[in-house]
């Protein structure tokens, strides 16, 4: 009877022992777990490129104000301005101005027409000279506006000129110099109500000017 009690209590301290086993073994799993998790550094994901950002790659796009940029920089040209001073073909009154774009009566013809020119009075054999250096470029004679000589003065300028007396003219191709004569005065026929004068034209790039605002004056051009 003592020997079989006896055996029932190394039973109970047995299977106590066994689950206090069991407990320290779960718990030391537990903790061992636990330390784990805390020391765990993940892997670097490789399916994904990155970039570090460097010092020189902050500079690089980062504007920098102080440094113009070409781009925006305006250019100006500035172009230099050339003064003509053209001398009077005739010393004489300006007795009819230039009409611009504007209809004037004509005595002779007795219509309305532009009047291209100035109208400078003058006597027969008067004698004609150049506004400025050039070279003749034409030499014509008609029955409405009599011998007229052509002139390329240079620059853009050329010069009509009106009502010269037939073989007195220089001829094309000759050089004229300013103040030079270049023929004698005689009648047109389409302005001859309005007596004995010159009839001056000045074109300006093929375009008609009027031939007072340049006339004894310096003008700056471009």
């Amino acid at each position: 009877m003592k020997k079989s009690v006896n055996q029932e209590k190394a039973k109970r301290i047995i299977y106590s022992f066994v689950v206090l086993t069991l407990c320290v073994v779960t718990l030391f799993a537990f903790w061992k777990q636990s330390n784990a998790n805390d020391d765990f550094i993940p892997e670097p994901d490789t399916s994904v490129t990155t970039k570090s950002t460097t010092q020189k790659d902050i500079q690089a796009n980062t504007p920098v104000t102080n440094i113009p940029d070409e781009r925006n920089q305006i250019t100006t040209t500035t172009e230099a301005l050339l003064t003509v001073e053209f001398a009077f073909p005739l010393k004489g009154t300006i007795a009819k101005e230039c009409s611009q774009n504007e209809l004037v009566k004509n005595s002779t013809t007795n219509d309305w027409r532009i009047h291209k020119g100035v109208d400078i009075k003058g006597a027969s054999g008067d004698r004609i000279n150049a506004i400025d250096d050039g070279v003749v470029t034409e030499l014509t004679h008609n029955a409405i506006w009599g011998t007229v000589v052509t002139i390329d003065h240079n620059n853009g300028f050329v010069a009509k000129y009106y009502g010269l007396r037939k073989d007195s003219t220089v001829k094309p191709g000759d050089e004229v110099k300013k103040n030079g004569k270049i023929g004698l005065l005689d009648e047109i026929p389409i302005e001859k109500n309005d007596g004995i004068h010159l009839h001056f034209e000045l074109y300006q790039d093929g375009n008609a000017v009027s031939p007072s605002d340049y006339l004894g004056k310096s003008v700056d051009i471009l």
